[in-house]
């Protein structure tokens, strides 16, 4: 079972007292690798007996990492993380349920979900902690630019990126999910009812995919924004046909020093894979000047005009 589901499991376990505890921990990690238990007091308001008595129980639930040495001390794991992201969106109205998993990979979980209106999303849980710190620092500039960044706040900062760029180029017209929530490393979105591009034996219209890839990523650019972590990995075929381009956290300003490598590399990474799968060949340059809008309409803009 995972953390998320896990952490959904114990909600309704847990105690006021119990989110106050996890809430302290939570603060003092900007400040502690572990936090002291005297800090865990002063920022939950509770008396000592009560953290130790709380604390006992977070940890036999499996929501705490305690260090005995050299002092004692505290810090959340991931599934303390998850039961208070999903208790502030369950006390927001938001999240009623969670449901199957849609996805794992090295950086996030995304979930099946059904808000309190009965609406069907998805809740990504971004995860950096399963990658190398240092190697999430060195490739995420909201990262790097920081100083004592602990794995929650790394991940939170993550989620609320992803959840600004989202709403920037879905207000653009790009195809991507529609952001509707976030809280600490968690993103609610609207429902993914496709498969990752990677996923799929076979297209029936392969150019045709292509150019409406290509045409998102014109839109994207027009929006100031470059994906710059674009591949076969994170494009979904839906259900319906249409492409959905996904996992926005590592985007950059199109003003951004790398933007234009980046944006070559995103165009180069989707042209490779279309070739050796499908054999579909084009040509880099003339695809990056359709991007850019430096030649000819965007792909499809007739078809998106005319429809």
């Amino acid at each position: 079972m995972s953390s998320a589901e896990r952490a959904a499991n114990l909600l309704l376990e847990l105690e006021p007292e119990d989110f106050r505890v996890l809430l302290a921990i939570e603060l003092g990690m900007a400040n502690f690798t572990y936090v002291p238990l005297d800090e865990v007091v002063k920022y939950s308001s509770l008396d000592p007996s009560e953290v130790e008595f709380r604390l006992g129980g977070l940890d036999k639930r499996d929501l705490i990492y305690r260090q005995p040495d050299p002092y004692v001390g505290y810090i959340l794991n991931y599934t303390g993380y998850d039961c208070l992201a999903l208790n502030a969106l369950a006390k927001a109205d938001m999240l009623n349920s969670l449901g199957r998993s849609l996805g794992v990979g090295k950086e996030a979980d995304i979930f099946d979900a059904l808000t309190d209106d009965g609406r069907r999303v998805a809740v990504k849980f971004h995860r950096l902690g399963r990658t190398s710190f240092r190697d999430t620092r060195k490739k995420r500039g909201y990262v790097a630019r920081r100083g004592h960044v602990p794995w929650i706040y790394q991940s939170r900062l993550a989620a609320e990126k992803e959840y600004q760029i989202m709403g920037i180029v879905h207000s653009a017209g790009v195809s991507a999910p529609t952001p509707i929530d976030q809280n600490r490393h968690a993103v609610v979105m609207s429902y993914i009812d496709g498969y990752n591009l990677v996923d799929i034996q076979e297209l029936d219209d392969p150019p045709g995919f292509l150019d409406d890839i290509l045409y998102n990523v014109r839109l994207t650019l027009e929006a100031g924004i470059v994906h710059a972590d674009l591949s076969e990995y994170n494009i979904v075929i839906e259900s319906d046909g249409g492409v959905l381009l996904i996992d926005w956290p590592q985007a950059v300003a199109a003003d951004h020093p790398n933007a234009g490598d980046l944006l070559e590399r995103d165009v180069q990474n989707v042209l490779r894979y279309f070739e050796r799968k499908y054999q579909v060949e084009s040509d880099l340059g003339e695809a990056l000047s359709l991007v850019k809008g430096l030649s000819g309409p965007p792909p499809l803009q007739e078809e998106h005009e005319d429809g």
